[in-house]
């Protein structure tokens, strides 16, 4: 394997970890939520980033790495796609709003890391599955940002 390849197996591997992260993440906001309604949500959440998580070994088993379509690691590091994978602490003070916040950004992180990872993947199949997952990283977030403002804004 090349250390472009290489690389591109260690973006992949830190998306599957970053999946496992938001599973807890929802869970944890889950078992915490004082709403019937945002539980399920949340749990609804941490569902589809094990699913996430699947689809993301699958492209790896199935050789994603040797469709990569940069030519050294500096024009990786040229696409700073660490940019999309900031950690953002919640502590045992955080408030149910400061949770959403922190989701939706997470959220919006992943759609962004995800697209890049699509143009950087030369082959089709490969490409649909980031852009997929790009797709819906967008739809946690949207589905966040409506039970941000029906809890904390619902005048609006």
């Amino acid at each position: 394997m090349t250390d472009v390849q290489q690389t591109f197996e260690r973006l992949v591997s830190l998306a599957i970890q970053r999946e496992e992260e938001a599973y807890d993440f929802y869970m944890k906001a889950a078992e915490e939520s004082k709403f019937k309604s945002s539980a399920k949500l949340l749990q609804d959440l941490a569902k589809q980033e094990v699913a996430h998580k699947e689809k993301l070994k699958k492209a790896l088993d199935e050789g994603v790495c040797d469709t990569f379509t940069c030519d050294t690691v500096e024009d990786i590091e040229k696409m700073d796609l660490s940019q999309y994978l900031v950690d953002i602490p919640l502590g045992s003070n955080s408030t149910p709003q400061d949770v959403l916040i922190v989701a939706i950004k997470k959220e919006a992180a992943a759609n962004s890391f995800y697209k890049a990872l699509s143009v950087l993947t030369g082959s089709g199949v490969h490409r649909s599955v980031f852009e997929t997952l790009a797709t819906e990283e967008e739809g946690h977030k949207t589905r966040l940002q409506n039970m941000y403002d029906d809890i904390f804004q619902p005048d609006m």
